[in-house]
């Protein structure tokens, strides 16, 4: 089985910019990682590829620096890495994004798995995957918690989530997608000898061009959605600790709680 992990090279603060035209972040010019969660899921393939036997090829839609992010996920246990960059690639939205990312992966080959983060730390959305699997028109999985795969499983992958305070266990056909949840499982430390192996692989690249979409179905041009502002939150205000056994700080709370009513 091949399994496909679908990554993000995120800002590592929060102190980036806002482009004042488009309205989106500004990622050239900051420092990246791989998203928090995307590790997580990488953990769960290498897991797999451990029990299986399976090859994992790790792909990410970003500028040329998130190679970076590529080089850690070599090192963790991918075998290949794929980097999907291109400028009108800039300003993609959620859709635009799963698009781009649905041509590569057909385009690598075929997969008995797609893994990807539950959400990504710089917007949040949860969306990528679940419209990913849409454009590729596999059944997904939400917000794994773990997972569950036997070669005699009859072609299925098992998953436990969190629901509404239960454990739930389901259960997919494959080829399928499923976004792992941030903080499910500890992500091994790449060792030296396999930061410098990752180091010596060849990266496959893709643009717009290798996988033939149009211009205006990719980046801000192929984004139904649109960025109407972004600012920074305002910082500020007081905080206080409070004292006492669980019961009395209890009251506190529900003291200050009450106070504070008359200001809304």
């Amino acid at each position: 089985m091949n399994i496909a992990v679908c990554i993000k090279h995120v800002p590592v603060s929060n102190d980036v910019s806002v482009d004042p035209a488009t309205r989106n972040l500004v990622r050239e010019n900051t420092e990246g990682m791989i998203n928090p969660a995307d590790l997580n899921a990488i953990e769960e393939a290498v897991v797999l590829k451990e029990k299986t036997g399976a090859r994992i090829v790790v792909f990410t839609m970003g500028p040329r620096d998130a190679e970076k992010s590529l080089r850690t996920a070599l090192s963790m246990g991918c075998d290949e890495a794929v980097l999907i960059t291109d400028k009108c690639f800039a300003g993609a939205d959620t859709v635009a994004t799963s698009k781009v990312l649905a041509s590569a992966v057909g385009y690598y080959g075929s997969f008995g798995l797609i893994l990807t983060g539950a959400q990504t730390s710089d917007g949040a959305t949860g969306q990528v995957g679940p419209m990913l699997a849409a454009q590729l028109d596999i059944p997904h999985i939400s917000d794994a918690q773990s997972l569950n795969f036997e070669n005699n499983a009859g072609g299925k992958i098992e998953a436990i989530k969190q629901f509404a305070g239960s454990k739930i266990r389901l259960a997919a056909t494959l080829p399928a997608l499923i976004t792992v949840e941030f903080g499910c499982n500890d992500p091994r430390f790449p060792t030296l000898r396999s930061k410098l192996a990752s180091n010596k692989k060849e990266l496959l690249v893709y643009t717009r061009s290798e996988l033939m979409l149009p211009q205006d179905s990719v980046g801000l041009e192929g984004s139904p959605t649109e960025v109407i502002d972004s600012f920074a939150p305002e910082r500020g205000g007081k905080a206080e600790i409070l004292s006492g056994n669980a019961q009395e700080a209890a009251r506190q709370i529900l003291g200050l709680i009450e106070s504070e009513k008359g200001n809304f």
